[in-house]
């Protein structure tokens, strides 16, 4: 009987509990059987709704580049020109230092040319393991990286010294347009593009709002730079205007705007 009774308390709660739900959030200081046994929505406190960033306006991609796809992830990658050791210790005769071809590829006497432009020293390991297991019977491979060759960025467009500049450690496009002088009063800030070497080599290109970085902080709006990236700073919508007058009134029509003219009076005195 007095289980009975314990039940039946409890379906009651349940159900009381039932008939409040949507009207307001269980606290530390609501009776326990006026709250459901699963949480609901409401219990959890409001939180402030994230600032809205800036969103760049849609502008179409120019005909041949791809769309972007973030592949920078810090790690050092070996380019053209980049010197590298590869060891195999139980094979010490096969041991050579050699260099990132212009073709992308390094050149190993037993097992020919690999690819390493674009790839790191982890991934360049695991593909020459594979390679040299199919002649030896250790086919363990260390890949050290011994010099490096010039690491460059191209910056062009509304910038005080357009040209190219070393890529010397973590660096946004920011910081390479400081390089460069920084923004000429003509820039466009919020709609720079920058130009990436894709898959099969075919660029690929982003706009990056550089105003909206500076004054919101907002970190995408700032991709680190890889080698030999081309970033472009636009000119602006009045710089683009004023070009066109010169252009096509000023050079074209011989029009002064400091011309001035005398009204003379022929009239009787």
């Amino acid at each position: 009987m007095y289980r009975l009774a314990i039940a039946t308390a409890l379906i009651v709660a349940l159900a009381a509990c039932a008939s409040n739900e949507g009207t307001a959030p269980c606290t530390a200081t609501t009776a326990a059987a006026s709250c459901s046994v699963y949480k609901s929505p409401l219990d959890e406190p409001s939180r402030p709704a994230p600032p809205a960033h800036t969103q760049l306006a849609s502008t179409p991609l120019p005909y041949g580049f791809l769309p972007w796809a973030e592949g920078f992830d810090g790690e050092l990658r070996f380019v053209i020109g980049d010197e590298m050791r590869v060891t195999l210790p139980f094979y010490d005769d096969e041991d050579v230092t050699t260099t990132v071809a212009p073709d992308g590829n390094i050149y190993l006497e037993l097992i020919g040319a690999v690819a390493a432009d674009g790839r790191t020293p982890d991934s360049l390991e695991r593909e020459l393991e594979t390679r040299y297991a199919k002649y030896l019977r250790f086919p363990d491979v260390g890949v050290v990286p011994s010099a490096f060759a010039s690491r460059q960025v191209f910056v062009g467009g509304e910038v005080k010294n357009p040209g190219i500049y070393p890529l010397t450690g973590p660096t946004g496009v920011l910081e390479a347009v400081y390089q460069a002088g920084g923004f000429l009063d003509t820039a466009r800030q919020n709609n720079v593009a920058l130009i990436r070497r894709g898959p099969n080599n075919q660029p690929m290109l982003r706009y990056l709002d550089l105003k909206a970085f500076s004054s919101e902080a907002t970190p995408t709006q700032n991709t680190l730079l890889a080698p030999f990236d081309i970033v472009v700073v636009p000119k602006s919508n009045i710089a683009k205007v004023n070009q066109f007058v010169d252009q096509y009134i000023n050079n074209v029509v011989p029009f002064s705007h400091n011309f001035s003219y005398n009204l003379v009076d022929f009239s009787p005195n």
